[in-house]
């Protein structure tokens, strides 16, 4: 896939386009002189957003005339676009969200909706993320997952990130932990007995903190969504 692509998909919540966002975001940083990572990888993501920009506008043109001309369905048309042509093969699932199709008005949905209240959404801390970004790229075997010697070649240059990953993912265990035990607010002794709780929860975790063993396992109580083996 393109990389401006892969970014956009990253962008959009597709985790597997980190190394591609990494690179450029550290790319980005060494030319600009930009030293939060984070705004790097805002910056990056906004320029591929711009750079594919107008490929999704003729994608989207295409589906449209498939469509008047063959008198089929939005999801066919975006099937021929895509096997027609390699260079739209990729937009078949549009990183900039679903294809408009003017004059096209959809029936109201009808539903009997519960609305929750609202909760602002909990954020990995940075550190976290920039790993992530670094595994989550990672070639991957037929069932999708990554080595663990694969993992410490990618992390060998970054001992203090993945120190400071280990943690921060702690700290989230150990606050967890305040709420789980049920202490009654936080304060230095609640904190304390929390930080006891997660190192006991997460020894493999625990062990990468305090003496930098990286195993399977910590990787797996690191970004519990990773798939690895040894």
């Amino acid at each position: 896939m393109d990389t401006n692509l892969e970014i956009v998909a990253y962008g959009n919540g597709n985790l597997t386009g980190g190394a591609a966002v990494d690179s450029a975001a550290r790319e980005y940083m060494s030319k600009s002189g930009q030293k939060d990572y984070a705004t790097a990888v805002k910056e990056v993501v906004a320029q591929a957003r711009e750079a594919v920009a107008e490929d999704v506008k003729e994608y989207k043109n295409r589906v449209r005339a498939y469509m008047s001309q063959w008198k089929i369905t939005e999801a066919e048309a975006r099937r021929r676009v895509a096997r027609h042509d390699p260079k739209m093969r990729a937009l078949e699932q549009d990183p900039m969200g679903p294809t408009m199709i003017v004059g096209e008005v959809a029936p109201p949905a009808v539903a009997d909706v519960t609305t929750k209240t609202w909760e602002p959404p909990v954020h990995q801390a940075i550190s976290i993320i920039q790993i992530a970004n670094l595994l989550f790229g990672l070639p991957r075997d037929e069932y999708g997952y990554i080595e663990l010697a694969q993992a410490r070649e990618a992390l060998r240059t970054y001992p203090d990130l993945l120190q400071k990953a280990a943690s921060d993912k702690l700290d989230a265990y150990a606050r967890a932990g305040i709420s789980i035990l049920g202490l009654p607010n936080f304060s230095s002794e609640n904190y304390a007995a929390g930080f006891r709780w997660a190192v006991a929860k997460y020894p493999a975790l625990a062990a990468l903190y305090s003496a930098g063993r990286l195993s399977s396992q910590a990787l797996r109580e690191l970004l519990p969504q990773i798939q690895i083996t040894d």
